[in-house]
């Protein structure tokens, strides 16, 4: 690639500059979001000779000629019609046909068009204020919805959310557009008032504006799909996650205007093959696969063996003191005694052995610790033991290995907290509290309206009820 003479002639004249740009960029998208097929069929089958992909094929930039590069017929085009400008259909980079080469200058050309924009620019956007920098932003609790606020907390400041809502992947597509008839609408508009002036040409003192505007809107949208969430009583925050994590894999589906999908709740949508098809944004950060073996305790066949999708794991935690005791219980083998089995390897009938193991993860580990127990009698208690969780935590051990003839050792797979929920009370009266990690070192509390700095160790001490963690090294 080499300076190009020819397109500072271009970015000299506006007008042409201008026309030439808007192609430029046109051509691009079209390149970046066609199918393979659509791809060869228009634009990389030759005007002249037809043939597809002879080569190379290359759009020419001021007109609609596509010519291929084997038979010369670009060449000749631009030899006529004095067009020396083509985009490569398959790189996309573009080419001078005076200078023989690519143009290496591409941030110069976007910069150029920008520089036209930027008084536009600068007129509708605003800086974000020191405040909404971080997220750092409290929810007014409306009667009893604590369950609501700090789950919605710990989306808004997760790293993948943020940058998918950010980058308007689903306001760009979606129909509606109303966040009080979209649950990812009404999402993306909490994370821009939290984190932005989303009215920048309107005085930040202004109160006819409602900084609490999409999370009431929120709050009707959900209602609305939902009216168990409405009202005074109390409500469970890891029910809450699920139900939204669910509205918004369906709201991908709506605009992607894909067929029906089961439902995200854990262990509906596997299959025994662990082949699982959705690819939307929510499943591909949160799911994982659990692998359940039943393996035969004469001949060890595990022909058994089932593999379920799952979205968070819930830990028992009665006599346990930490998460690695609530795993190691989860994990443990254990005898099937009261299990019809007949191995349809030996034919026995022994009593087979039975293991969870983490078979895929996700790039988030959600872990459920099950405070609340239904006791016989029919009352439910709350168990308010400490349960002590590491800000690292390695699951290597709770993984399907997958060691190979050689025995080779297994991966080190760690992930790092980065949020907690906490419940404080009984069974019937609780306030539920957010933890979280921001800005990649510290730590702040979101008790409704009200957001403070905390020290890690504060962090780590909390009756956690949800936990949060993220990928954080595979070696």
């Amino acid at each position: 690639m080499t300076h190009c003479n020819h397109i500072d002639q271009i970015i000299g004249q506006p007008k042409i500059r201008d026309n030439v740009m808007k192609t430029f960029n046109i051509t691009k998208y079209i390149l970046s979001h066609s199918s393979q097929n659509d791809k060869l069929l228009y634009t990389m089958r030759c005007s002249t000779c037809h043939e597809i992909n002879a080569g190379s094929s290359f759009i020419c930039l001021q007109c609609e000629y596509i010519g291929c590069w084997n038979h010369s017929h670009f060449k000749d085009h631009s030899l006529q019609k004095n067009h020396i400008f083509g985009i490569n259909s398959s790189n996309q980079l573009l080419y001078c046909f005076k200078c023989q080469d690519y143009i290496g200058d591409i941030e110069m050309i976007n910069s150029s068009f920008l520089n036209k924009s930027w008084d536009d620019i600068v007129k509708n956007t605003d800086i974000p204020s020191m405040s909404k920098r971080d997220g750092l932003y409290g929810f007014v609790n409306m009667g009893s919805i604590c369950f609501i606020s700090s789950i919605i907390q710990c989306l808004i400041h997760n790293p993948y959310i943020i940058n998918y809502s950010m980058s308007q992947h689903h306001y760009n597509k979606c129909q509606i557009k109303d966040p009080t008839g979209c649950i990812s609408c009404s999402l993306d508009m909490i994370i821009a008032e939290s984190y932005g002036n989303i009215y920048p040409n309107k005085n930040h003192n202004d109160k006819s504006i409602d900084p609490h505007e999409g999370f009431i809107s929120f709050l009707n949208c959900a209602w609305k799909i939902n009216q168990n969430f409405a009202g005074y009583s109390q409500q469970d925050a890891h029910e809450f996650l699920q139900f939204l994590l669910n509205q918004l894999h369906n709201d991908y589906k709506r605009v992607e205007n894909r067929e029906s999908i089961s439902g995200m709740t854990n262990g509906d949508t596997g299959n025994s093959s662990g082949n699982f098809y959705c690819k939307c944004f929510i499943h591909s950060i949160f799911q994982g696969s659990l692998k359940s073996s039943i393996v035969c305790s004469n001949c060890n066949d595990d022909s058994k063996t089932i593999i379920d999708p799952f979205m968070d794991l819930s830990l028992d935690i009665k006599d346990r003191e930490t998460l690695y005791n609530c795993l190691d219980s989860f994990h443990k083998m254990e005898k099937l005694h009261d299990y019809h089995y007949r191995c349809p390897q030996c034919n026995t009938t022994d009593d087979p052995t039975k293991q969870l193991t983490i078979d895929k993860m996700g790039s988030l580990l959600t872990l459920q610790l099950k405070r609340f127990e239904h006791l016989p009698n029919g009352t439910n208690v709350k168990l308010t033991n400490f349960i002590e969780y590491p800000l690292y935590l390695d699951i290597t051990k709770y993984c399907d290995d997958g060691k190979n003839e050689t025995g080779s050792n297994p991966t080190n797979i760690i992930y790092e907290l980065i949020g907690v929920v906490t419940h404080k009370g009984t069974v019937n009266e609780g306030h539920y509290i957010a933890t979280l990690k921001v800005n990649d070192d510290k730590w702040f509390r979101f008790n409704d309206s009200m957001v403070t700095e905390i020290s890690q160790d504060l962090a780590l001490r909390d009756e956690a009820y949800l936990l949060f963690y993220m990928i954080k090294e595979v070696k």
